[in-house]
């Protein structure tokens, strides 16, 4: 049984005992819930030996960190999911969502006004072709062209660099 699993079960008893409508005399308790309280304590601080792994694989990793006082871990019946970080350059964040997401919120605003309709009513509401036609009183193949029409150029707008 690993540490974690011990804790558990001591603070489960501790609540049981000390904490529920049936409980022993505190004067008498005292001294067993101090224990109980002290161990629980100890045996929560203690890390999985997975976390000394982990950081041993990672050890000089420029991208890949494991907080020291890290603690938690998640087991499974293949092995064990040490929590870490990913570094991620600011430069990467400058030039990915916030860029691709301007040029597209221009782009959209670029398109002709009935090709943006049917792009936001098929791509945002998820309405169909069918609904998208009968709303705007065209033929489905109308929709079709505007909205490939829509999706070209907005793929265009992302691609620019």
């Amino acid at each position: 049984m690993h540490n974690s699993k011990i804790v558990s079960l001591l603070q489960d008893l501790k609540a049981h005992l000390f904490g529920g409508t049936w409980s022993w005399s505190r004067g008498k308790a005292a001294p067993l819930l101090r224990r109980l309280t002290a161990v629980a304590d100890r045996l929560g601080d203690a890390r999985h030996p997975a976390i000394a792994v982990a950081r041993a694989r990672l050890e000089g990793a420029p991208v890949l960190r494991i907080d020291a006082d890290e603690t938690r871990v998640e087991e499974t019946p293949h092995g064990v999911w040490v929590r870490g970080w990913i570094w991620v350059e600011q430069h990467a964040l400058d030039s990915s969502d916030a860029k691709q997401e301007a040029k597209l919120r221009t782009a959209l605003a670029e398109l002709p006004q009935q090709r943006r309709v049917i792009y936001l009513a098929h791509c945002v509401e998820g309405l169909t072709y069918a609904a998208i036609a009968a709303r705007l009183d065209l033929d489905v193949a109308e929709v079709q062209r505007e909205l490939a029409a829509a999706l070209l150029a907005l793929s265009l707008a992302l691609d620019e660099t």
